[in-house]
């Protein structure tokens, strides 16, 4: 059983429970509309049956074993073009929790995060705009932990790479206190300019040769930055400008 975190200030003051649902984002994007939501709150299940991914993909992830959860924020100080610093926040506090007990923890643009090149959290973020801000956002957030084995090959879990067995509702503790402290930098305007340096000195391919595959060709290219918008400004071998380009436009081809 999940409970709420006494010794946060916004994040898991209210956590709702669910042994198995659809999609722990579904149900948080429902209290939204319901308006029966205080900011923090957490949807929590032990087997979602319907987890969302980025691209429309699939998130699955074997019940009881790891950490499925979406957080509602009400990021109302932030404006739409600065939208993508909630993902870069949300990103920064999963690789701190992970960082606490494995090295070489990477984010992959925009917000997975690896270790030693292996998935090791997905991250989806829907966003709710009014007027030029963010009125709500529900972040889905899928950790795994004991996991051991995965259907794809290019999946891990905090219990593979450490070779230990963790205890779910610990864990759960401890990746909201990191959720809770970042968060909270973004309320602070002029901390913004240090996230997202931060979040490129953690982004995997930042100014190193990675590969990709752009327009149906593999090829190599290098990372040399993210817009504010949040688009991926990459240096192709290929092409002789910097390209600025969306989720769907290119891929990573993870080695």
């Amino acid at each position: 059983m999940y409970n709420s975190i006494q010794d946060t200030l916004i994040i898991g003051k209210k956590v709702i429970y669910l042994p198995s649902c659809h999609s722990t984002n579904d149900i948080a994007a429902e209290i939204v509309r319901a308006g029966l939501f205080a900011e923090g709150t957490i949807v929590i299940t032990d087997n979602q049956i319907k987890g969302r991914g980025q691209r429309g993909t699939v998130w699955l992830a074997s019940p009881g074993e790891n950490l499925t959860f979406s957080v509602i924020l009400s990021p109302s100080f932030v404006a739409v073009s600065a939208q993508f610093l909630i993902s870069q926040v949300i990103a920064l506090s999963i690789r701190d929790y992970l960082g606490q007990y494995v090295q070489n923890v990477k984010i992959k643009w925009p917000n997975d995060i690896y270790v030693n090149n292996r998935k090791v959290c997905g991250i989806l973020i829907e966003n709710s705009v009014q007027g030029s801000r963010i009125a709500s956002s529900v972040v889905g957030i899928g950790l795994n932990i004991n996991q051991l084995e995965f259907v794809n090959d290019n999946a891990t879990s905090l219990s593979k790479e450490t070779g230990n067995i963790f205890v779910l509702t610990e864990e759960f503790q401890k990746v909201l206190k990191c959720l809770d402290i970042n968060y909270q930098k973004i309320k602070s305007l002029w901390k913004h300019n240090d996230l997202r340096l931060e979040y490129l000195r953690n982004l995997y391919g930042y100014n190193e040769t990675v590969t990709f595959k752009y327009q149906n060709q593999i090829v190599k290219g290098t990372v040399k930055g993210v817009s504010p918008i949040g688009q991926i400004l990459v240096k192709l071998e290929t092409v002789p400008e910097i390209l600025e380009l969306g989720l769907k436009e290119i891929e990573w081809i993870i080695q």
